[in-house]
């Protein structure tokens, strides 16, 4: 190829003329070319350090919002930490509080239920006292009426038949009234029945 282009120029001195024009506006051109290129180069550096840049401040920021997020979200976890931790006191307390509350509610029970044995106890004491009382009032109430009855026999012997109807009025009327002691003896044992019965349902209802 070097040997043709010599000959040319040995045969033809324009050609070596055009030909260093050629090369010449080759290389002009290269160099504007190359110049190009160094541009081209230069601005896509400066576009990649750009883009690093902006890329390395996005990261950052990315990485101190994930920061902010992380903090963020390590008080509120602190913060929740805290409140479960004053709500387990508080819960805590309030248990103890109702322990202590319901401790004495069962105390003050207990002492009612005491109180109202010893009550019932007095009662039936009371009761049973009324009710021997009544019977014992009854007894000698019948003695005497059985006095009466023999003492009216005797009278309605002597008296014969004028006054039969007298005596047979006197014990009819005996009659009404042991009868009305003999309800009101079975009264009471009914109404103690029931008041024992009720204060047994109370003691239960208590425990």
């Amino acid at each position: 190829m070097g040997k043709l282009i010599e000959k040319y120029k040995s045969e033809n001195p324009n050609f070596s003329f055009e030909l260093n024009e050629l090369v010449q506006q080759i290389k002009s051109e290269n160099n504007e070319e190359n110049k190009d290129l160094f541009s081209t180069i230069n601005s896509l550096r400066e576009q990649l350090d750009q883009s690093i840049f902006e890329r390395n401040t996005a990261v950052q920021q990315a990485i101190s919002d994930k920061n902010n997020e992380i903090n963020d979200l390590k008080s509120s976890i602190s913060e929740l930490r805290n409140q479960l931790e004053k709500l387990k006191f508080e819960k805590k307390v309030a248990v103890q509080k109702q322990v202590q509350s319901s401790a004495g509610e069962i105390k003050q029970l207990k002492k009612s239920c005491f109180a109202l044995r010893e009550e019932l106890e007095s009662l039936k004491f009371e009761k049973d006292k009324a009710v021997q009382k009544a019977i014992l009032k009854s007894s000698m109430e019948n003695r005497d009426l059985k006095s009466s009855l023999t003492q009216l026999r005797e009278e309605l012997e002597s008296m014969k038949f004028s006054k039969k109807k007298e005596v047979q009025k006197a014990v009819l009327n005996s009659n009404d009234e042991i009868n009305q002691l003999k309800k009101s003896s079975q009264l009471l044992r009914d109404e103690l029945e029931k008041i024992i019965k009720t204060y047994e349902e109370k003691i239960n209802k208590l425990k």
